[in-house]
């Protein structure tokens, strides 16, 4: 047999070694990103947040299974986001955009509709999230739980 023809087999079976071995837990897998309760529609989303209008439009937060989120309808400021489930702690982190005053804003509305801490050095509001919660609070306004979030917002 050829020794060349050898080698590329050799070279292509470990190029596919190293990439199935690249998803299994590595940072392709998603499968962490996971929440409790209600699994949506949208392969795609993880879960979904709606602040329905009132004295201002609706404002929706959708969480993707690939960590990022974003506001839509409002909060823009906020955007690109990240977020992460802890399910042994049952603590939903959100990793906003650099705000410098994501902490005051939040601190006077501390323990507020599940929000537990505010870490202003990361940008980041920690919940406390069940499969029953219901809702969460941001910035004074309450999003609801697998509201659906109307198109365009």
């Amino acid at each position: 047999m050829d020794m060349g023809f050898i080698t590329r087999v050799s070279a292509f079976t470990g190029a596919l070694a190293l990439a199935g071995c690249a998803s299994i837990g590595g940072k392709n897998d998603h499968a962490g990103l996971q929440m409790p309760g209600k699994v949506p529609a949208n392969a795609a989303v993880a879960a979904t947040w709606y602040n329905p209008p009132s004295e201002f439009p609706g404002i929706c937060l959708t969480q993707f299974r690939d960590g990022s989120l974003r506001f839509d309808g409002g909060f823009a400021f906020f955007n690109p986001g990240r977020w992460t489930y802890d399910p042994a702690k049952a603590e939903l982190r959100l990793q906003l955009a650099p705000t410098p005053s994501l902490a005051l804003s939040h601190a006077q509305i501390v323990l507020h509709k599940n929000l537990l801490r505010v870490d202003g050095q990361k940008n980041t509001l920690v919940y406390g999230v069940k499969a029953d919660t219901d809702a969460i609070g941001l910035g004074g306004f309450v999003f609801y739980r697998d509201m659906p979030c109307p198109a365009g917002a």
